[in-house]
């Protein structure tokens, strides 16, 4: 199994021009709003462009969901290294970041002079409340792609239970369901090995 990755990682690398991923990310980072940034990269990278699959898009979600810091910057790391090697892992996170950072001078510049304006606070009501729909969308998705069994499903509620709606921090909720996932995935692959 192990070969099979290593070939797809090779094959990606031989692929996709470095260009091609500094363009699409660049896109990404400025189109891409509030928390859901993973949604429009998995949009943009497994459904529009096909440049990774669902299963390896997973792969690097997870890894990203158990570090710290911004998720979309996480996977653009862990995207771009798988699509183009060391090289991607830089050129994708700077894309991403470069086009917001530009956008957010001009858009702190505009709004230094016009947000004390009744209609901007109701656009930005309006956006806030998309971004939310957008983030809960990919949520559902992942875990429907994701969760082959009642028990992965259950494990996915209960984060969102104590992280979403307690407000626990990740800190202390990830040492506790992880090895509960990873015991409830490595006992799956067992049953899959003894079956086939």
């Amino acid at each position: 199994m192990s070969e099979a990755v290593d070939e797809d990682a090779r094959t990606a690398v031989a692929e996709v021009r470095l260009a091609a991923i500094f363009c699409a990310f660049l896109r990404l980072g400025c189109i891409s709003f509030g928390g859901s940034s993973a949604g429009w990269i998995y949009r943009d990278m497994v459904q529009r462009r096909g440049w990774i699959g669902d299963k390896q898009f997973l792969v690097e979600m997870a890894i990203g969901q158990s570090l710290p810091g911004a998720n979309g910057v996480k996977l653009s790391v862990l995207v771009g290294r798988r699509l183009k090697g060391g090289a991607g892992a830089l050129a994708a996170p700077f894309a991403f970041l470069l086009g917001p950072f530009v956008i957010i001078l001009a858009v702190g510049g505009i709004y230094s002079r016009v947000g004390d304006y009744r209609p901007v606070h109701a656009v930005l009501d309006g956006i806030a409340a998309a971004v939310v729909g957008l983030t809960f969308s990919t949520g559902i998705g992942a875990v429907a792609r994701g969760a082959a069994d009642r028990l992965s499903v259950a494990i996915a509620a209960i984060t969102v239970l104590c992280v979403g709606i307690l407000g626990w921090p990740m800190l202390f909720v990830l040492p506790v369901l992880a090895p509960a996932s990873i015991a409830i995935a490595w006992s799956r692959a067992k049953r899959q090995l003894k079956e086939a």
